[in-house]
């Protein structure tokens, strides 16, 4: 049996993870492929969790920047832009953290999921056993009518001002 070691599994990391400088995102379309490449994605780094994060695939493996003109915040207008496109799910899924989904990968978390049958009717059975409120329900008919909607068009769609 091969075992790896902690310099081969982090060279892996750099490497998957686009750590390496030459390795970065530079676009949106970068961004997309990475997702698809790796079939999910976090948005930020997640304090110990050793998962691929688009942050550091542009920005390199530190901190997240306080500073909004960072270089590394490009990933902000990048998500914004690709919401309602269907290039890729974002939503808070794994602890709930921001997380980047590829449509490919989609069932894979809903069969991983607590929701069994027809994702069309599960909310309901939710809904009536109490584990779904009123407004998670307008939201998932809103969603099943329309489709994929950024969050300003959802609430919209629902009547539901912040």
């Amino acid at each position: 049996m091969h075992h790896l070691t902690d310099q081969q599994l982090e060279a892996y990391r750099a490497v998957t993870f686009r750590l390496r400088q030459e390795l970065r995102l530079h676009s949106k379309e970068d961004a997309l492929a990475f997702v698809q490449e790796r079939g999910f994605v976090y948005f930020w780094p997640i304090k110990g969790i050793l998962l691929p994060n688009l942050w550091s695939a542009v920005a390199g493996n530190r901190p997240v920047a306080d500073a909004h003109d960072d270089p590394g915040h490009v990933t902000w207008g990048w998500k914004d832009q690709m919401l309602g496109t269907r290039q890729w799910y974002y939503a808070k899924i794994l602890r709930g953290k921001a997380t980047m989904i590829a449509p490919a990968g989609v069932p894979y978390f809903y069969a991983l999921s607590e929701n069994y049958g027809e994702p069309e009717q599960d909310y309901v059975q939710l809904y009536e056993d109490g584990l779904l409120s009123r407004e998670a329900k307008l939201i998932y008919e809103a969603l099943l009518r329309e489709g994929a909607l950024d969050t300003v068009a959802l609430r919209r769609k629902i009547q539901m001002t912040s």
